[in-house]
């Protein structure tokens, strides 16, 4: 669920935009923007400039550029509505998702506070007399707590975490939406008892559920939190707030099953390592590995099971466009058997030798293919692996070893993997702008046109073509005035044209209600814009006469125009 689009112009306003990228990459003045050493590529020679009068950011290395909430989604992982959360919280705005209501707010902050109490109440209990079974038995498995500093804890029996956040005056109704205690079975009492706990934790570094791992031959051996409104197993990795930086500072990122695999890779000095959180790898947590490293390994069990959850990772990271690599451990080991028997050195080398999906596949195999039908049972799930790949260069590298191994014609290959792909299409290809679609800044403007489904005519009246950025939306604001003048006070869409009709259904009501001071936000912003033309044209008067420098940095200026477009 989207939050209000003038919202997000107003925390856009509100952030300062030198201050927040000053955290991450060092800024020096340069006249009038600020410039220093791109964090998106290696260079050596400053490359990436900041516009503070324009709000934009800009690298003339690599060729991204962007706002401060585009920086901080390709800097920090986080997709759009966690970041705009985050800004808005620095600068004390208050935020309303479309359609939601204030409880929505309240429900979120109270899970978070409960949740939060309850993994300082496992540390404490880890740490007293009562948590010395589980550091006996972290002991045993030569994992150091105090050294890894990931936040385990102990949960011990009984209703002992209710009772603690009763007299902090948490409602069962609060614990019981957190995950925390159980309600369905007669009396509440403790989700998590005699066990280890490990807290998940979300981009921002807030603790949202947890993982439990219990002694001996408890039953079931892991028990993972529910899902929750502050948490969804599929969007989240274990470990990964900790992990980015990390993942970055290395040069890659692994991919583990278990908490003790992730502690075990962490306590060797693999910090960049996350774990999926009692689920196979989701789309979403896919998205988010590629974001933290092109270079990813799969580090999952070595058994069949394993194995066969391994080659499903690699086709979802295909899927995103990534190339994963798959180490493959001896049979009945996982990561952590392996460094405890063989040590960090051992694992180097097997993480050294990972292969790619295919070449895991084949070396499952033993390196043979079967005659006859055998042959092209094993074509056909090789193609299957490699149809999932949406990066054609990765594509045809695997469709190669592909043909390598099978002994079959590329172009035999190349139908039957076309052919998958048409029959199976496991992924959607999400995000792709036709040339003439409507961008998100001109369809939250016409979206507060017709907030609650009625069409505003002053505000109407008031935009001009060109502030919009493109001529379809250019076209739906015409339609728009047009009702307008005909005396209509929400939108007709039988007298549309057919060609804008679907993109106004898609636009008009979206908003429930739209503040007399949200409208008067959004024309300041839009004022301001249109000041922008006359320096726009005086910057384009002085190309010829600038040197290599500043003329690329002007044509980005000229390029990166807002919603104003010059006539």
């Amino acid at each position: 669920m989207a939050f209000n689009p003038i919202d997000v112009e107003m925390v856009k306003d509100s952030a300062d935009i030198i201050s927040t990228i000053q955290k991450y990459v060092e800024l020096k003045r340069s006249g009038s923007s600020w410039k220093g050493l791109c964090p998106f590529h290696r260079e050596k020679t400053p490359s990436f400039f900041v516009f503070p009068a324009r709000g934009t950011w800009k690298c003339f290395g690599c060729g991204e550029g962007g706002d401060v909430i585009s920086f901080l989604m390709k800097h920090r992982n986080l997709n759009f509505l966690e970041v705009v959360e985050e800004l808005a919280e620095e600068n004390g705005i208050t935020l309303e998702r479309a359609g939601s209501t204030p409880v929505t707010a309240r429900t979120s902050t109270g899970l978070f506070e409960v949740v939060a109490e309850a993994q300082e109440f496992y540390r404490n209990c880890f740490r007293e007399p009562a948590g010395k079974k589980a550091r006996e038995y972290l002991r045993q498995r030569s994992i150091d707590e105090d050294v890894l500093e990931i936040g385990i804890g102990y949960a011990p029996g009984g209703n002992s975490l209710l009772a603690h956040l009763r007299s902090h005056d948490f409602s069962i109704s609060v614990m019981n939406e957190a995950g925390l205690v159980i309600t369905d079975r007669g009396d509440p009492y403790d989700r998590f008892r005699e066990r280890l706990t490990f807290p998940i934790r979300d981009r921002r570094g807030r603790v949202v559920s947890f993982g439990a791992r219990g002694f001996g031959d408890a039953v079931p051996k892991y028990l993972n939190g529910p899902e929750t409104f502050i948490y969804r197993k599929g969007s989240f990795l274990y470990g990964y707030s900790t992990a980015q930086k990390s993942a970055r500072d290395m040069g890659m990122v692994i991919l583990v099953e278990g908490y003790f695999d992730h502690a075990r890779l962490v306590s060797i000095g693999f910090a960049g390592t996350v774990a999926t959180c009692g689920t196979a790898l989701t789309e979403k947590q896919a998205r988010n590995l590629k974001g933290m490293s092109d270079n990813i390994h799969i580090c999952y069990d070595g058994d069949s099971a394993g194995s066969k959850a391994a080659v499903k990772a690699a086709e979802t990271l295909l899927a995103q466009g990534a190339y994963p690599l798959i180490a493959r451990f001896p049979e009945g080991m996982d990561p952590d058997d392996f460094v405890r028997e063989k040590g960090k050195e051992a694992f180097e080398q097997l993480l050294g030798s990972s292969l790619d999906p295919v070449s895991f596949c084949i070396s499952l195999l033993g390196g043979k293919i079967p005659d006859g039908p055998g042959r092209i049972r094993v074509a056909n799930r090789l193609l299957e692996v490699v149809a999932s790949s949406s990066n054609p260069l990765v594509e045809e590298d695997l469709q190669r070893k592909v043909e390598k191994f099978t002994g079959y014609s590329r172009t035999a290959l190349a139908k039957s993997g076309n052919a998958i792909k048409d029959s199976k299409k496991p992924f959607e290809y999400r995000g792709r702008r036709s040339k003439g679609e409507i961008g998100s800044g001109d369809r939250g403007i016409l979206r507060a046109t017709t907030a609650g489904g009625l069409l505003d005519s002053e505000l109407i009246r008031f935009l001009r073509d060109e502030d919009m950025t493109s001529e379809r939306a250019v076209a739906i604001l015409t339609a728009f005035r047009e009702q307008v003048d005909q005396g209509y006070s929400t939108l007709v869409f039988g007298e549309l044209n057919e060609d804008i009709a679907g993109d106004c259904a898609d636009i008009v009501g979206v908003l429930e209600s739209v503040t007399s001071r949200e409208i008067r936000i959004l024309k300041m912003s839009i004022e301001r814009k249109r000041r922008e033309i006359p320096r726009r044209r005086e910057l384009r008067r002085g190309l010829s006469d600038a040197d290599p420098e500043k003329k690329a940095m002007t044509l980005e200026e000229l390029a990166d125009g807002g919603s104003i477009h010059e006539r």
